[in-house]
């Protein structure tokens, strides 16, 4: 009884609502960002008020009445399209009161997938290789404006920790106002493994754009290199798998008695040293 009598009483309440755009005209979108959500001051009886709060609306939506362009929108003339307003609630107030609304027509992209990780791993463990998502780029639909001018679109934030072994996952592409994905999820590929270190010796080194009638010997012919990377990558790299060479336009340019060699690694690994880093050379003319 108490309760009965307490909720026939007046109240005053402030909420924030979410914006809905409704009644665009086919082919069209939201082309401009809007307020995430408008404040409302609203004055009604206890009964009201709590049929409001559990009620499952809670957008307010605003109608651009099938036109295009720019649009100006005052809120409060919107009251009607919003139902949850029943008899016996008032809106004392609201902000904004005006906003302006960009009606633009669609047009559609693919734009490339960037997910958005924030990944720890376990001592000694990290990424062999660059992150995949399948698929690598996805169909959407957007404002033209906005969408001719891009051409990548973030995945929603994901947190993982203490990795240490291959990983899939799932993750969710960005909610933007007006923009629709042809698929909302992707899948994300996490190559983690043990990342170790590993030389490779005797990699012989050889003399590129060399005339026929030259001959460089280098002093020594081969060097050692010294890899980071993941341990299933790394233990299966042998010398047949590194390129080093030495570029016969450097030699004869060289001032100061020795060349460094060019060094091309198999992708993923991070090269740490060359050792001799410097070789000698002799040329001989035929």
């Amino acid at each position: 009884m108490w309760v009965s009598i307490a909720l026939s009483d007046e109240y005053y309440s402030i909420y924030r609502l979410p914006i809905e755009i409704i009644d665009l005209p086919s082919g069209y979108t939201v082309g401009n960002n809007l307020p995430e959500t408008v404040t409302v001051r609203l004055k009604g009886d206890g009964w009201k008020l709590m049929s409001f709060e559990l009620g499952s609306s809670k957008s307010y939506y605003v109608s651009v009445k099938g036109d295009s362009g720019v649009i100006s929108a005052n809120l409060l003339t919107n009251v009607e399209n919003n139902p949850w307003l029943a008899t016996g609630i008032n809106i004392l107030d609201i902000t904004p009161k005006n906003i302006r609304i960009v009606v633009e027509a669609i047009a559609e992209k693919k734009l490339k997938i960037i997910p958005e990780l924030k990944l720890d791993f376990k001592e000694g463990y990290s990424l062999a290789s660059k992150v995949i998502v399948e698929p690598e780029s996805v169909l959407f639909r957007g404002p033209f404006s906005i969408i001719c001018q891009m051409e990548t679109y973030k995945t929603k934030e994901i947190s993982l920790k203490n990795l240490d072994q291959r990983t899939m996952l799932q993750a969710e592409v960005e909610e933007l106002r007006g923009f629709e994905p042809a698929q909302k999820v992707v899948n994300i590929i996490l190559d983690v493994q043990r990342i170790v270190e590993n030389t490779i010796s005797d990699i012989p080194v050889n003399v590129i754009n060399k005339p026929s009638n030259v001959d460089v010997v280098l002093i020594p012919n081969s060097v050692s290199c010294t890899f980071r990377g993941g341990v299933n990558i790394l233990g299966k790299v042998t010398s047949a798998d590194i390129i080093a060479t030495v570029d016969y336009y450097s030699v004869i340019s060289d001032t100061l008695g020795f060349i460094r060699p060019e060094i091309q690694s198999p992708e993923n690994l991070n090269l740490l040293s060359v050792k001799p880093d410097k070789l000698k050379y002799v040329i001989k003319k035929y």
